[in-house]
């Protein structure tokens, strides 16, 4: 067979896979069922979302995904605290926003260390804020992409004594430590060995010592199974909030 014949081969091969994979997926979305978006009371059927595409996990009213859903869940349920509080939330997560808003914080500012989304622009590992002078810090999905010891100790110096921080981060219970490598700065290898270009590790069930080590005691927070599918939520994925 010669190079163009197997060129041609490989493309028909390649693009029967692709539109089997599309019809997979929109059967896939067909079949999923409804459920109900605790950031924005939607009520139906979830729009597909990622890469590769998981389906029926976007909201497609705030576009919220299971962990901002998670995240809308335990503050309407009272499991974290809002109101009367000085928010900072890093990379803010607009899909409960106005979720927050309503439960009457303080102040409540977004922080977008890059594009002019944000209230204000700080630098987690370097916050140019005085000590003692936040009740509560957001940082979801940030841990992973940064120095997080550095970032740890800078919120706990940010934080009022009883302020907290709220965290999420892509974790493999599974995994006693941390696996992390400096070595891999590409952002093919971090893809492959961290799970998106940008992250810089995967963290294991020892992450509790980090957050602890830099002076929190910890809780978590999780949703069971009738929670999971009414709200559409991740199996086992969890709110860790470390406290001063």
């Amino acid at each position: 067979m010669n190079p163009r014949t197997l060129r041609n081969v490989a493309k028909t091969v390649f693009t029967k896979q692709m539109f089997q994979q599309l019809r997979l997926a929109a059967i896939s979305h067909a079949k999923a069922e409804p459920g109900i978006c605790p950031a924005c009371d939607y009520d139906g059927r979830f729009s597909p979302f990622g890469m590769p595409v998981r389906t029926g996990v976007m909201c497609p009213k705030c576009w919220s995904l299971e962990r901002q859903r998670l995240l809308a869940l335990a503050m309407k349920r009272g499991e974290i605290e809002i109101a009367g509080r000085d928010i900072i939330h890093f990379a803010g997560e607009y899909s409960v926003t106005h979720l927050i808003l309503s439960k009457q914080p303080s102040s409540y500012k977004i922080s977008e260390y890059e594009g002019d989304h944000g209230d204000v622009r700080l630098d987690i590992e370097h916050i140019d804020l005085p000590d003692n002078s936040l009740d509560l810090v957001i940082a979801n999905h940030i841990l992973e992409h940064i120095d997080d010891r550095t970032a740890l100790a800078e919120i706990y110096r940010v934080l009022r004594p009883g302020g907290e921080i709220i965290c999420m981060f892509p974790i493999i219970e599974g995994w006693s430590e941390t696996y992390e490598n400096s070595s891999i700065t590409d952002p093919v290898g971090r893809d492959m060995h961290f799970g998106q270009w940008d992250h810089v590790r995967y963290y294991g069930s020892d992450v509790r010592d980090r957050i602890r080590e830099a002076g929190f005691t910890l809780r978590e927070i999780t949703a069971g199974p009738e929670d999971f599918l009414r709200y559409r939520l991740s199996r086992g994925e969890k709110i860790f909030i470390g406290r001063k």
